[in-house]
């Protein structure tokens, strides 16, 4: 088991290895794990960090400061993966939470208003918002990806172990996955499949 103090040198050094001090456009000199909470329900697991003046800022819920510290890293590893500039895709993340729902129920829900009166129009307009899901799921698979491999990196940089299912397990908390979300895509797929239903 690590100290407090161990953990929040750990946890400095990761953020700068992992290169967001880049994206932040801050160097902090110091860490602080202000808030900790300890949990030994894996499922409740949640952090947080932020940089005030110099100091990297941590609350985490875990078992322990070495419990939380992959988490913590995950989170970091994920962020730095959104913001790496070399990717193209992972500059689009925005774009991607704020359209990959919107554009196909606009574009199909129009199709299925269309297709009596027009029906070439909805097709092409089915056809758009078909491509459009189809597109930012690429997209989110790439961006989950790119970061599956930068907290590889990261890892390797740090000493840090953890296993494949334990990364996945990090970052899915840490994604769009939540209920809500799964609900409106399930939404999507519904409206998607009634658009091309009515042709047949």
């Amino acid at each position: 088991m690590i100290s407090k103090e161990e953990a929040e040198e750990k946890l400095l050094k990761i953020f700068y290895d992992v290169k967001l001090d880049h994206h932040y456009k801050k160097k902090p000199t110091h860490t602080n794990i202000n808030m900790f909470e300890e949990t030994k329900n894996s499922n409740r697991l949640g952090h947080y960090y932020k940089i005030e003046d110099d100091e990297l800022v941590i609350a985490m819920w875990a078992n322990s400061y070495e419990h939380g510290i992959p988490y913590i890293a995950s989170k970091m590893a994920k962020d730095s993966a959104k913001h790496y500039r070399k990717d193209f895709f992972s500059k689009h993340m925005n774009l991607f939470v704020l359209s990959h729902l919107i554009i196909p129920i606009i574009t199909m829900s129009v199709g299925l208003l269309t297709y009596q009166d027009f029906p070439p129009i909805a097709i092409i307009i089915n056809i758009l918002g078909s491509c459009t899901l189809i597109y930012f799921i690429i997209l989110a698979f790439k961006w989950k990806k790119r970061t599956l491999i930068r907290l590889k990196e990261l890892f390797k940089n740090t000493g840090i172990v953890l296993s494949e299912e334990k990364s996945r397990k990090y970052l899915k908390l840490d994604f769009l996955d939540g209920g809500a979300l799964s609900f409106m895509q399930g939404i999507i797929f519904l409206i998607s499949i009634m658009s091309w239903a009515v042709f047949i």
